[in-house]
């Protein structure tokens, strides 16, 4: 009877995944974020300012163009983190009940949280949609159009994407099918691996 009861509690040790974290400090991120958004904001800056030079950019800041910039950036910051919440819920079918939405007062950092776990594809494509979205896209009509405007608001949620670059980075070698879980408190998620793979390492 005992050995029967053994086996059966070995067989549901088995079952249940090991959780591999693939995440850093919300205070950390905002630190390494600098490593990856910066390159990306010279990639983009540098191009528009060899076409279109500094003029508009210092007009910005006197023609009355840069309280109106400042409030999209206000706006582009809450819209960021929907981006992400309503990607992960288009890419999953996840109820929005799962999404949930916050600020971090102690790092001053808005954030989207799923509390489910999902495949790592549709986890990439909403931590990096609002780079897309809010960064690259306004950046390259900036450097088509001469726009500062543009140039700014993309190049600031370029930069704001730094985190969710960081977090790409810690996922670079896991698997798309893989099932991950977003960490509720820090910048990154769990890898939920098979109990039996945890012991191969």
């Amino acid at each position: 009877m005992d050995t029967v009861r053994q086996e059966s509690q070995a067989d549901v040790e088995a079952e249940i995944p090991r959780r591999e974290d693939r995440s850093v400090s919300l205070l950390r991120a905002n630190f390494l974020m600098v490593y990856f958004a910066l390159p990306a904001v010279l990639v983009l800056g540098i191009p528009y300012v060899l076409l279109w030079g500094w003029g508009d950019v210092r007009a910005v800041f006197v023609d009355g163009s840069l309280i109106p910039l400042l409030a999209a950036i206000v706006v582009g910051i809450v819209v960021h983190e929907a981006v992400h919440g309503l990607t992960w819920k288009w890419t999953t079918g996840k109820p929005f009940g799962v999404i949930r939405f916050g600020f971090d007062w102690k790092t001053v950092t808005p954030y989207a949280h799923c509390t489910e776990a999902m495949q790592a594809r549709p986890y990439r494509i909403g931590a990096v949609m609002p780079l897309i979205l809010l960064g690259l896209l306004p950046a390259v009509y900036a450097i088509i159009s001469g726009s500062a405007a543009a140039a700014g608001f993309g190049l600031f949620f370029t930069f704001a994407a730094g985190g969710d670059m960081l977090i790409l980075w810690l996922l670079r070698d896991v698997a798309p099918d893989a099932l991950v879980e977003d960490h509720p408190t820090r910048a990154g998620c769990y890898v939920l691996l098979p109990a039996d793979e945890g012991g191969k390492e």
